[in-house]
């Protein structure tokens, strides 16, 4: 007979059971079968849900996660189960990608970062090859060590080039598709185009052009937004932390910003507010986030 214990609390679930089974595993679920509640599953196979291009998504802002009912709790067979519907290990889903240089060249790993790190995004569209005020723009502002090392430390950087090879015909063609589609997402009509963004997507800035001698006021231009932008992104995470979403760090310093929504025996299952879920170890998250988890257990009764 299966013993179902749910605690008063909007983020945390305790299910235990009088098996030896593990209903983290794969041959034992508590999430139906499909792993999660609907309302947590993401698009595609990495999880997630894509943000809109004016500002976070609806469901972003309003929707603070699904707190999952013990009375609903199915237990399925393993081969019911999708493998892509499990939530990615939390170690994976943190691990450093391939360094791409101060610019990188995927929208989705720069949003990843920018969520992770708590930073602006600033996107350069560009004409490398035909456009004189784009060259100008690197050189005068972007190929200042002052002005990067600024930048590295203030924004996660994008820069998307209308001029794009690939090795195949097929690459190629994918890659300018990548370029256009932003270009129209966008809006853009003109290079150089900075844009600066918030981890949510927010637009902040949206600037066409640059003239020769400007460099100092498109720097100061960045530096407004920025500001802007991080106190946008501080008001929202702390409406999302009165939901219930808080900053988790592992013992590297790595962090993510996440909802607890289910636990058991120390294991773990968290989900990003766009949707991404991982799964962990107690052991695995830092000193600060074990103790949290020890004192959340103490003020329940539960050892």
């Amino acid at each position: 007979m299966l013993r179902r214990l749910s605690w008063l609390w909007p983020v945390l679930i305790i299910v235990s059971c009088g098996s030896s089974e593990d209903p983290f595993d794969a041959g034992d679920k508590p999430f139906g079968p499909s792993g999660i509640p609907p309302a947590l599953r993401g698009g595609g196979g990495q999880g997630g849900t894509p943000l809109a291009p004016g500002g976070i998504s609806d469901e972003m802002k309003n929707n603070p996660g699904v707190v999952l009912d013990p009375n609903e709790i199915v237990y399925t067979d393993p081969d019911a189960e999708d493998p892509e519907s499990l939530p990615t290990e939390l170690g994976a889903l943190l691990a450093e990608g391939p360094q791409e240089g101060p610019w990188s060249q995927s929208y989705t790993t720069v949003f990843k970062r920018a969520r992770r790190e708590d930073k602006p995004v600033l996107i350069w569209f560009t004409d490398s090859q035909n456009s004189v005020n784009c060259k100008m723009l690197s050189e005068e502002l972007f190929n200042d060590p002052e002005f990067d090392d600024w930048a590295s430390e203030t924004f996660v950087r994008l820069r998307v080039d209308v001029r794009v090879s690939g090795e195949t015909n097929d690459e190629e063609s994918r890659r300018k598709d990548y370029v256009n589609n932003l270009r129209k997402r966008f809006k853009v009509l003109g290079n150089p185009m900075l844009i600066v963004l918030t981890p949510a997507e927010e637009v902040i800035l949206k600037e066409k052009g640059f003239v020769r001698g400007q460099a100092n006021f498109k720097w100061g231009q960045l530096r407004q937004s920025a500001k802007v932008a991080a106190d946008k992104h501080e008001k929202w995470k702390q409406k999302m932390e009165k939901k219930g979403y808080r900053t988790w760090k592992d013992p590297r310093g790595r962090k993510i910003f996440a909802k607890l929504v289910a636990y058991r025996d120390g294991e773990l299952i968290i989900v990003e507010p766009d949707g991404t879920r991982a799964r962990t170890k107690e052991r695995n998250l830092s000193p600060e986030d074990q103790d949290w988890i020890a004192a959340e257990k103490r003020a329940r009764g539960i050892e």
